[in-house]
């Protein structure tokens, strides 16, 4: 692997600086100690709406668990691109170079179209460590005869899960490369990628618990870590939530709901032993939506 002139990097996604391993190059660069680390939130969800308007998406979907993004929800993340390159700007950090979704198309949606304010990232990858709670209230959101995308189940329910997918790896759930690029609405390719995280141990039977949550999210926003750059992700409102806590040590209530393409962003640092120090920046930043959510919808 070589090095420019004047020590500039010929890896893509950083700059020139002390040995560390590139996670997209998987080659060993000399770069920062430091570095940005944003998530959103994704956008409004097809199935929440139609579960208000009292047609649930859920009973006919093909993939009950894995709902698009309605129009509102794509310009949600196209206007959280413009807050994030304003954050960014404000706090002299410099602007994204690599991005990683969830698996689940809403998210996959959302980052593509907050890239578009960012011509510089090319495409974006799949990381596991991303996706969705995977507990029981995520299972009985979509798994249930009565279910309707409301989290936990339909209140008062007391059914099992009917649909044979509950009981297989979560990981049978998630999305593909080849099936976000297939999708229309995801305009950023969505290039292959060996996740740094896994979900495929859990079940209906085997859930996620809280606390290996929390520990998974750490290990993916540490191992997406790029030395000297900004990296964007995008994944959903309790990961979201829970990485805050588990970052900062603060409870969720500090920060707030984490509304439909809230922001955050963290500043990482390297500690004389080598562990990981965050600074929470912003959080739950929902300035590009005239900063009011409630219950993740717009006001």
């Amino acid at each position: 692997f070589f090095f420019g002139l004047f020590g500039k990097s010929l890896c893509p996604h950083t700059p020139a600086l002390s040995p560390v391993l590139c996670p997209l190059c998987e080659v060993f660069i000399t770069m920062a100690t430091t570095g940005t680390f944003a998530i959103l939130r994704h956008g409004e969800r097809l199935d929440y709406i139609m579960r208000e308007a009292g047609t649930p998406w859920t009973p006919t979907a093909e993939r009950p668990f894995d709902t698009p993004l309605t129009e509102t929800g794509r310009e949600q993340g196209r206007l959280a691109g413009v807050r994030i390159k304003e954050l960014l700007e404000e706090k002299q950090l410099p602007l994204p170079t690599a991005a990683f979704t969830s698996p689940m198309l809403r998210c996959a949606e959302t980052l593509s179209a907050v890239l578009t304010n960012f011509p510089a990232v090319t495409d974006m990858r799949i990381e596991h460590g991303l996706t969705e709670s995977c507990n029981l209230d995520w299972y009985r959101s979509w798994a249930l005869p009565s279910s309707d995308s409301t989290w936990g189940g339909p209140r008062g329910v007391k059914e099992e899960p009917t649909d044979p997918r509950a009981f297989t790896s979560a990981t049978e759930m998630l999305g593909t490369p080849e099936l976000l690029n297939s999708k229309e609405t995801v305009t950023t390719p969505v290039s292959p990628w060996t996740s740094t995280q896994s979900v495929s141990q859990y079940t209906y039977a085997n859930p996620e618990t809280r606390a290996a949550q929390f520990s998974r999210l750490r290990a993916a926003a540490e191992s997406l870590a790029v030395p000297g750059a900004t990296v964007v992700c995008c994944s959903h409102g309790g990961p979201c939530t829970h990485l805050f806590e588990e970052l900062t040590g603060q409870d969720w209530t500090v920060a707030g709901e984490c509304g439909f393409t809230a922001i955050s962003l963290y500043k990482w640092t390297r500690g004389e032993g080598g562990e990981f120090v965050w600074e929470c920046l912003a959080v739950n930043d929902c300035g590009h939506l005239g900063g009011k959510t409630i219950g993740g919808i717009v006001e």
